[in-house]
């Protein structure tokens, strides 16, 4: 047996540190990403039994000589949002219908959301007391807004109120996780095909995990927001936007994304450092220390709490009125205004094919000289 020197195990103890921190880090937020309220779990969270577990587990593997495994990103919240419940669209597509037949006949709240509570529960085959329990915030949705009378801003919208409270559904089980970490035993046995994969197409795997979890990201929306004109920046309000993007001031917005991506860039460098590249998980642990103590220093509490939290708010578009003063004529537009009507989202121009009844008004310059 070959002696390895004291020296060498103390040394050792560096890395091992780093690497069982970076299990610990990456399998914490990946727990937390796969259980947002979003997905309306049932089962409750367990997060110090799932520490303790992964310690036991990481302390056995070290100890044999194995990779131990844990919860990765973005894998564990894709694993997730597949076991989501599929039919919620055609859910949703009914209950909308049923809510605006409701509208149409003059109905009152209580009708209207009576309709859409029987759709829940014939289309979701569940108990009507499950059902009150899902549709709880949905139900106080409708009974708190108007008819419309006072103004639009609190009239009942089903499509938007809908797509807020109705429920995700996902199929909690065991079987997945069960296979999962079943077929990573099998590939043991499989080593020899596995070494025969290029490794342009991991990489490519790799690749694709990582475009797919971008939407949703609110760091990559934020680096898109700061893409877009000042001019253009209101196209944002009209659509469903996060909730900070009203909020916070942009001037913070672009102050705390690029403090982001300069961070980014410097964990990204770190690994490319054949030495220190080991190193790199430190670079996570600092990050606690910051957010505390420093970013609160150079950010108000309410605008850090905001871009800086787990899961925020969706809030639905409002058409911006234009504002013409006396001295601003009607054909004052933007010449991005004026190609976002002519052109398609690809930049190619629009093909409008002209009617009849326009073809009848259109005067011809021959026909003009003849008048």
């Amino acid at each position: 047996m070959v002696r390895v020197p004291v020296l060498y195990i103390f040394a050792a103890f560096i890395p091992a540190l780093m690497i069982a921190g970076l299990y610990f880090f990456d399998h914490s937020v990946a727990a937390q990403m796969a259980q947002q309220n979003e997905f309306n779990l049932k089962n409750p969270s367990a997060y110090h039994y799932d520490l303790f577990l992964l310690g036991v587990m990481t302390l056995i593997c070290g100890l044999l000589g194995i990779p131990p495994s844990n919860g990765v990103l973005p894998q564990s919240p894709m694993h997730t949002r597949s076991l989501a419940v599929l039919k919620r669209q055609l859910i949703r597509k009914k209950m909308v219908k049923s809510a605006k037949e409701g509208i149409k006949q003059n109905a009152t709240k209580s009708e209207i959301y009576g309709k859409m509570h029987a759709v829940f529960v014939e289309m979701d085959a569940t108990s009507k007391r499950t059902a009150d329990k899902d549709l709880e915030n949905l139900k106080a949705a409708v009974m708190k807004h108007d008819d419309g009378e006072n103004g639009t801003d609190g009239k009942f919208d089903p499509e938007k109120h809908i797509d807020a409270h109705l429920p995700v559904r996902v199929n909690e089980q065991r079987v997945s996780n069960f296979l999962q970490s079943l077929l990573v035993g099998c590939s043991v046995f499989a080593i020899p095909v596995i070494r025969r994969i290029p490794t342009s197409v991991l990489w490519g795997y790799f690749a694709y995990m990582a475009i797919d979890s971008l939407p949703g990201n609110q760091f990559w929306e934020r680096l898109l927001l700061l893409l877009i004109p000042s001019g253009r920046r209101f196209k944002v309000f009209e659509g469903l936007h996060a909730s900070y993007v009203a909020s916070v001031p942009f001037k913070y917005i672009v102050k705390f994304t690029m403090l982001q991506f300069v961070y980014f860039l410097i964990c990204f460098g770190v690994t490319w450092i054949p030495i220190a590249g080991i190193l790199f998980p430190v670079l996570f642990f600092l990050l606690i220390a910051i957010r505390e103590h420093v970013l609160p220093k150079f950010f108000p509490y309410e605008y850090l709490k905001e871009l800086d939290a787990a899961e925020y708010e969706e809030i639905a578009g409002v058409p911006k009125e234009r504002e013409i003063s006396d001295e601003e004529n009607d054909d004052d537009f933007s010449d991005s205004e004026i190609l976002d009507e002519m052109t398609t989202h690809r930049g190619e121009l629009k093909h409008r094919s002209v009617s009849l009844t326009e073809r009848q008004h259109q005067v011809y310059p021959h026909d003009a000289s003849e008048m």
